[in-house]
């Protein structure tokens, strides 16, 4: 599996633009960190106040950054054919497959798995009284997953990928 993320000048997968992506290995029960693409575009033209209060990363931050082609490029090396998973990973993809499609000529094959859906199975079944709270933070918080940089691509997907190993384990503890 490999966890992904991408940080965005928007919600709106149609109209935003990627500022930042990032993904990560997760093999035998382990994030390897070592296996792992953190990439910062950039800066696109839409790039406003308001993402930048979300997601920290400013014009000067983004100075010499990575174009899409290069980028794109590096995620498709590290993902190869493996399944991603990730918290809105359709939207991800969308953003992904938004630049992929234009400049290759093609959609990710990737097969994926929702992270909130997993999560929503696992707490029917572990405590089906309880109606699951599915916000990233509460996630992490209910799994006993420390949050790593939250709303960087580096540190999502690194969550992600460790909310994802616990969600493999039989039990909440």
């Amino acid at each position: 599996m490999v966890a992904i993320d991408c940080e965005t000048t928007g919600l709106d997968s149609r109209t935003a633009e990627l500022v930042s992506i990032a993904a990560v290995v997760i093999k035998e029960g382990r994030v390897l960190s070592s296996q792992s693409l953190n990439v910062k575009l950039a800066a696109p033209d839409s790039l406003r106040e308001d993402s930048i209060c979300i997601h920290r990363l400013r014009p000067v931050d983004l100075e010499g950054g990575a174009s899409i082609r290069e980028a794109l490029e590096a995620l498709l090396a590290l993902i190869d054919n493996r399944p991603l998973v990730g918290w809105c990973v359709a939207f991800d993809v969308a953003m992904i497959n938004r630049y992929l499609r234009p400049l290759m000529g093609f959609d990710l094959p990737n097969d994926t798995l929702e992270l909130s859906a997993l999560y929503q199975r696992k707490m029917r079944y572990w405590q089906p009284d309880i109606t699951p709270d599915l916000r990233f933070d509460a996630m992490a918080s209910a799994l006993q997953v420390p949050v790593i940089e939250r709303h960087t691509a580096r540190g999502d997907a690194v969550t992600s990928a460790l909310m994802y190993l616990q969600l493999q384990k039989s039990t909440l503890g």
